[in-house]
Order: structure tokens, then C-alpha cells, then sequence
């Protein structure tokens, strides 16, 4: 993120992928750059979280594994949303994009929550630039 505010912030922007995919879709339009929006380190919150600014201890924590792993799942569904619609396959583009796509939108959520929640109760939200949710 340009100025880091907060995991807060990350949730809502990636709430927003969905009216971009679900747009997408409705273009339904081949030329889409697949590998961009594969690339979890590219949108702002990807460039923060394997940015200087989260450390080597912290990225060593569970929680940040687990958002991690998630973030680039996440990625990764929304480029097969894209390139189904792409192709001219609507039905399965909406079927992944408000089954599998929901689902792993939510958990990401959830563990970037629980990553907070980690980073607030161990005083280190500070010291990454974030401020618990609430």
C-alpha cells in the first residue's frame, strides 16, 4: 500500500475484486492480463505484505502464513474467473465466481482478522503501522 493504514483497509479493497470480477465477467472480453492478476504481490495489499515494512519475524507467525497462502489463492481464483468469462464461459465464470471465490474471500478475511487480532494482542500492530479493527 502506498501509506500502509491497515489490515482493515485490505479487507475492504479486496471486498471490491468482487464488483471488478463480477464486472469482468460482464464484459466477458478476451485481452485481460491473467499473470497481473495472478501476481499476488502486485495490488496494493500484495506489495505490503511482501514489502520491507512486515518483518522476517512476523512473516515466520502462523497468521501471516496463512493470510499468505490465501492472498495468492485468492489471486488465483479471480484469474480463473476472468479467463472462463474470457472464453465466453459466463455460467462457470458466475458458478466460481460466487461459489469458490466467495469462500476463499471470506477466509482470507477471517485470517487477516485473526492476524490483526495476533498483531494487536502482541503489541506489534504498532510497530507494522496498523490499528486494530473495530
Amino acid at each position: 500500500m502506498h501509506k500502509v493504514a491497515d489490515i482493515e483497509e485490505a479487507i475492504g479493497s479486496h471486498a471490491m475484486w468482487m464488483s471488478h470480477l463480477r464486472q469482468a465477467v460482464l464484459e466477458a472480453q478476451p485481452g485481460f492480463d491473467l499473470e497481473s492478476i495472478r501476481a499476488a504481490d502486485q495490488c496494493d495489499f500484495g506489495k505490503w505484505l511482501y514489502g520491507p515494512r512486515v518483518s522476517e519475524e512476523d512473516r515466520g507467525t502462523p497468521e501471516y502464513q496463512a493470510v499468505e497462502r490465501l492472498h495468492s489463492e485468492f489471486h488465483e481464483l479471480a484469474a480463473q474467473v476472468v479467463e472462463l468469462a474470457a472464453v465466453g464461459q459466463t455460467a462457470e465464470a458466475y458458478g466460481l465466481l460466487y461459489g469458490d471465490y466467495v469462500t476463499m474471500s471470506g477466509r482470507l478475511a477471517l485470517a487477516m482478522r485473526a492476524w490483526q487480532e495476533s498483531l494487536s494482542t502482541s503489541g506489534r500492530s504498532a510497530e507494522l503501522g496498523l490499528r486494530p479493527a473495530g
